[in-house]
């Protein structure tokens, strides 16, 4: 593991056998701001970083049985993919084994020191590998990050309901507070994760994503979220860092929290709680330093009410809630978001960019968008091929089924799919309160039902919001029903 922030302390492996000279090097490194850990040998080395995780290992060459070449060798052989990454070695030498010290170099040690420096020389040199590794580090991480970043560079959007999204971001975002970002399928939550990430003060360190859809089976869930040692499971022949573990001195992102089963649940309460683990197979709790953000699809004080979540899970992450409504409900947003994957998609593909009617902007904003951002991104990177240098009209979109038009005043198209009726009242429910700043009795009146009616359905979904709190205690006014 590497140091992800300058105000880390380095963790330091040394492996000496002459009890003195570690005793005194283990001193002056611990006045200089290192974590030392001493050992007298390789064995002990190897049962060390078993363990735990260290940003540099500084080992004597001659040590009793394996050398410290050996144990150079072994941390030198490339990892598999998910398995943790060794840390740099710098060997130990006397004045008289330059020798063996080049030696060393060839087989892969970061740089090697000498047992008669200075105490500055040598404090020095090893915070110069570790800047070098870090630098390195930092800049793998970069080109994954750009990899996975690729289809947005900012927050898209100038509706009320996107300024308050990034309000709360800038508000939150300098604080290590658990966040729960909730919104249907294709909305941008990664998005939103990303940007207070990026805006906190731990973007220089790592943003990892898991999603836990992706892995429904819970142990396996588990050993890539915390990882497992040699030999926990068939199969299991070296040891892995998990994602946790991963994403120390960064954030951890969990996406779709709500499909995860009970004893994954379980689990992740007591990491949440600690911020401490145990690999698969381990005994050694590890600590670390990361903020959390999940983010879900599901109603999850529903998923409560009906036993499929953990009430107590549920209240550990939900310390701040950010609510990210759907497209549909902004569509104020969409003629400036097809005009950014436009362009996006026309320097992607080396061609001059689309342009919009009026006629087809308005198309556009009365489509009911299920799949919200994503399915409009992907119907503009179609239009940006076939369009290049054009402009796009509302025939075009009715090649793409998109006609803009309604049977009616007040009538809602069914797609060709159908839909599942609870989810579309569930939803209409949470745009309405969405659009009112989460006022019952307002709320209420855009849906043409009674208020009594509009808390009914509050409590038949189980929509709570944080405001509703401070109401229910101060009194309800007659402006805000207060929950029961």
């Amino acid at each position: 593991m590497t140091v992800t922030n300058e105000s880390a302390t380095p963790r330091l492996l040394l492996i000496e056998d002459d009890p003195a000279f570690a005793a005194r090097m283990s001193r002056n490194l611990k006045a200089s701001g290192f974590d030392v850990t001493a050992c007298g040998d390789v064995d002990s080395a190897r049962s060390r970083l078993s363990e735990q995780s260290f940003d540099l290992v500084l080992t004597d060459i001659r040590l009793p049985g394996e050398s410290g070449l050996d144990l150079l060798e072994s941390l030198s052989e490339p990892v598999g993919a998910g398995e943790a990454e060794a840390p740099p070695v710098v060997v130990l030498t006397s004045i008289n084994s330059i020798d063996t010290a080049v030696e060393a170099m060839r087989k892969g040690a970061a740089d090697y020191l000498t047992k008669e420096a200075t105490r500055d020389e040598i404090v020095l040199r090893l915070r110069k590998v570790l800047e070098r590794v870090a630098l390195a580090s930092e800049n793998r991480e970069l080109r994954r990050t750009l990899h996975r970043f690729d289809e947005f560079s900012d927050i898209v959007g100038v509706s009320q309901a996107i300024g308050r999204l990034k309000q709360q971001i800038k508000e939150i975002a300098a604080s290590d507070v658990s966040v729960l970002i909730t919104g249907p399928t294709g909305v941008g939550k990664e998005l939103v994760a990303r940007a207070l990430h990026q805006a906190s003060r731990r973007a220089k360190g790592p943003f990892i994503e898991v999603n836990c859809a992706a892995l429904p089976e819970e142990n396996l869930f588990l050993s890539e979220l915390f990882g497992h040692e040699r030999g926990a499971f068939t199969g299991a022949l070296n040891r892995k860092r998990g994602h946790f573990e991963m994403a120390d001195g960064g954030t951890l992102f969990l996406d779709e929290i709500g499909e995860l089963g009970p004893l994954a649940q379980a689990r992740l309460l007591r990491s949440v709680e600690t911020l401490q683990f145990t690999r698969l197979g381990g005994e050694r709790p590890i600590r670390v330093n990361s903020r959390l953000i999940f983010a879900t699809n599901k109603e999850l004080m529903r998923e409560v009410k009906e036993g499929r979540f953990r009430e107590d899970l549920f209240y550990r992450i939900n310390i701040y809630p950010i609510d990210v409504p759907p497209l549909r409900a902004r569509p104020e947003d969409i003629a400036p978001l097809a005009r950014f994957f436009a362009a996006q998609f026309a320097e992607k593909h080396h061609l001059p960019a689309p342009s919009f009617s009026e006629e087809a902007l308005d198309t556009l904003r009365v489509n009911p968008w299920p799949g919200n951002i994503r399915e409009l991104r992907n119907v503009i990177e179609r239009l940006a091929i076939r369009f290049a240098g054009r402009a796009i009209e509302p025939a075009a979109l009715r090649d793409l089924n998109l006609t803009g038009e309604t049977a009616g005043a007040g009538a809602v198209l069914l797609p060709e799919c159908g839909v599942d009726l609870e989810e579309v009242e569930h939803n209409l429910v949470v745009q309405a309160l969405q659009r009112t700043g989460w006022n019952q009795r307002r709320a209420a009146g855009l849906l043409g039902i009674s208020v009594d009616r509009m808390n009914a359905r509050v409590k038949k979904f189980g929509i709570t919001h944080p405001s509703w709190r401070v109401h229910r205690e101060a009194g309800a006014g007659e402006d805000e029903p207060a929950e029961d």
